[in-house]
């Protein structure tokens, strides 16, 4: 019996995602209440039924979450009133679609691919949720409406507690409490002019109100006013909230004030810490939230965060943004490799690419002081010897950018500038801003430093905001710009190591590596996506022709004190075909993974990626197959019956699924130079 050793790296953390709930743990006798942020929003999609069911399972008893109407009067969850583009995959603004049309949008992938086809739910879908749990949700209402709300709560079915909307004026409450009067409420408007004043809580209260909220500032700012405030409030029998806050360490002092409790993307673990438990401490957490490369022809797909998009400023042209390879375009190719990527234009003033950051708040601020990008470039050397602005902080280029190429070759800003960029080559260039000094790095090599003053270079938070906050790429308020030929672009929401920026080293042909090793979910590192199937969470092995794999060596790393049901020895029976292991993380939280023998294909031997593009994965009705040459495709099931076979032309073939149930399927598709072999998945 022959060994089949693979080797799979796996990162566990602190709660896995899966279909078993988790042991919650009881905080009813702790007298302090950590509200969802946005639902559980640290490690699952923003404003989603997962987002608010994950908090709800772990003993959470209160989720904020945004409220916004669709152009056919239907409340339905989402942060930006003003664009949707951030967290799903359409665009426009919530009220520019009807709800029909917001359902199909998938409002997962942009946090990880995992969540791919979490959709945009609508507030009584959550209602109802938080019913099951008995729990309630808290509703910034971007649209507030007391006689809307009346009609959607009446046609949940749900408990008038469950619902506990955000007002901000006096007028509202009176207006809310005549439609719902059973329905609390939580007062998030202007402070009294006198915290003394008995008054200004008792007729609050009388209306309904449940709580009061401030941010944590107002706490610190003046511990003397936070305290009679505090004294008042509860006196009138209201609670008091902070919001939002992040760092264990803040929330703990909020506590130790007499705060009620905060709102927090990190709901578990401020419970957990502020109710005398030891968890793990994940903040911040260290993670890449962008990550863009071009490889199927677009700059809308990205492997992690929002998508990009073109910022064109009001009354300006779109300039538009050619693809193709190396070859393609007459440039050097990427470490020996021809392959795609995308040239961006010398933009003018009212052109950029922007993308939007994703960080966690540091607690109620609107900007970050702590970040990383990475970006793989080349620049024609044409343009040498003038301002070339790669990054612009302003996101609506309103003034002149911040890291340049300058006329010499060095990288800065402002008169400081160091290293040589050296034109006509593909460099990978890191800036590291950590709130003191702005460093510098060309394939690794450390260039320089500015010290920073203020907060000069400072991000807009976009998870703060409800506009387009973010940075552009490329982008100068005076066309100090040039063309430049991008394969990837990295943002990380931590100030990175010189050891780490040391083994990034130059640029690579497969882009920019991403550190997310602490996802919160059962997280698979070094595998080929289209070996893992997320939503059922299978990993395929994909042998080749003539294996027969009995058994299967396993490596994991698991961290957060995970455990597995795999054996000490790491060796499993595959002789049945497939093995299924459980992995329970620190919470009790337990989640499945099978791993299955694939059917045998044959050698795949085509190294280059573009010469066959085989998307998308997981497909629906459609499957398209992009070939530079002839060719033919075979597609079968896992026990190796072959269900379709069909020539390919040069160019993109597109292939009609319907006919074919949602399963994974395993395919093949043979070029005069090669063979490609993968696993595709067809989702429902």
């Amino acid at each position: 019996m022959r060994l089949f050793s693979f080797f799979l790296l796996f990162f566990i953390s602190m709660v896995s995602i899966g279909q078993n709930e988790p042991n919650p743990t009881d905080f009813s006798d702790c007298n302090f209440t950590a509200v969802a942020h946005r639902g559980y929003s640290e490690f699952y999609p923003e404003n989603t039924l997962i987002a608010i069911e994950e908090a709800f399972k772990r003993g959470i008893k209160y989720c904020e979450v945004d409220v916004a109407i669709s152009s056919d009067n239907i409340y339905v969850l989402h942060h930006d009133p003003y664009t949707i583009r951030r967290t799903t995959s359409g665009s426009g603004e919530v009220s520019d679609n009807t709800y029909e049309q917001l359902a199909t949008l998938d409002a997962g992938n942009w946090k990880a691919p995992y969540f791919t086809g979490e959709k945009v739910p609508t507030l009584i879908e959550a209602l109802k949720l938080a019913q099951q749990y008995d729990a309630c949700l808290y509703l910034d209402v971007k649209e507030f409406d007391a006689e809307a709300l009346e009609h959607t709560l009446k046609e949940s079915g749900v408990d008038p507690e469950r619902m506990m909307p955000a007002i901000t004026t006096f007028e509202r409450a009176v207006e809310f409490n005549k439609h719902c009067p059973d329905s609390p409420w939580l007062w998030f408007g202007a402070d009294p002019a006198d915290p003394n004043d008995k008054s200004w809580y008792e007729e609050r209260v009388a209306l309904g109100c449940r709580v009061f909220e401030l941010s944590d500032d107002d706490f610190f700012d003046d511990p003397a006013w936070a305290e009679t405030f505090i004294e008042q409030a509860h006196a009138s029998g209201a609670k008091v909230w902070a919001y939002t806050v992040n760092n264990e360490v803040i929330i703990k002092e909020l506590a130790d004030m007499g705060v009620d409790g905060v709102e927090t993307d990190r709901p578990y673990v401020a419970q957990l810490y502020v109710c005398g438990h030891d968890p793990v401490s994940t903040y911040p957490k260290e993670e890449t939230t962008g990550y863009w490369d071009f490889k199927k022809l677009s700059f809308e797909n990205t492997g992690i965060g929002s998508r990009l998009k073109t910022f064109v400023g009001e009354g300006g042209q779109l300039q538009p943004i050619e693809y193709g390879t190396t070859n393609d375009f007459g440039i050097s190719p990427i470490a020996g490799r021809d392959t795609v990527v995308a040239k961006i234009p010398a933009y003018n003033p009212d052109n950029g690419l922007f993308a939007y950051d994703n960080f966690m708040m540091e607690d109620s601020g609107a900007v970050d002081f702590s970040y990383s990008i990475i970006m793989d470039i080349l620049v024609d050397a044409k343009d040498s010897g003038e301002f070339i602005s790669l990054i612009q902080t302003s996101p609506e280029n309103l003034n002149d950018a911040d890291f340049f190429i300058a006329p010499d070759a060095g990288l800065g800003t402002y008169g400081e500038y160091h290293g040589e960029f050296t034109f006509d080559e593909w460099q990978r260039i890191v800036f590291i801003h950590d709130g003191h000094l702005l460093r510098k790095y060309i394939d690794g090599q450390h260039i320089g430093d500015v010290l920073i003053e203020g907060s000069r270079w400072a991000l807009f938070n976009n998870m703060a905001y409800h506009g387009n906050h973010g940075l552009l790429f490329f982008a100068d308020n005076d066309e100090e710009t040039a063309e430049v030929y991008v394969n990837a672009l990295q943002l990380r929401n931590y100030v990175m190591s010189p050891d780490e920026i040391t083994a990034l080293g130059g640029a690579k042909a497969t882009g920019i590596p991403v550190n997310n090793k602490k996802v919160f979910s059962t997280g698979i590192e070094e595998l080929e996506s289209e070996l893992v199937d997320w939503e059922r969470q299978i990993i395929f092995i994909k042998e080749q022709a003539g294996q027969s794999a009995a058994n299967l060596a396993y490596e994991l790393q698991l961290s957060y004190g995970a455990t597995t049901s795999i054996p000490e020895s790491g060796v499993i029976d595959l002789r049945a075909g497939e093995h299924t292991f459980q992995v329970t993380a620190a919470d009790g939280s337990s989640t499945n993974w099978t791993i299955k023998r694939a059917f045998p294909v044959g050698v795949d031997d085509l190294d280059d990626t573009h010469v066959v593009q085989v998307y998308p994965n997981p497909f629906n009705h459609l499957l398209h197959v992009k070939m530079t040459s002839e060719g033919r495709i075979k597609l079968a099931s896992l026990t190796g019956q072959v269900l379709l076979q069909r020539d390919l032309t040069r160019g993109e073939n597109t292939l009609m699924m319907d006919q074919l149930p949602a399963a994974t399927y395993i395919y093949s598709v043979q070029t005069e130079t090669g063979t490609r072999n993968g696993v595709l998945i067809k989702s429902n």
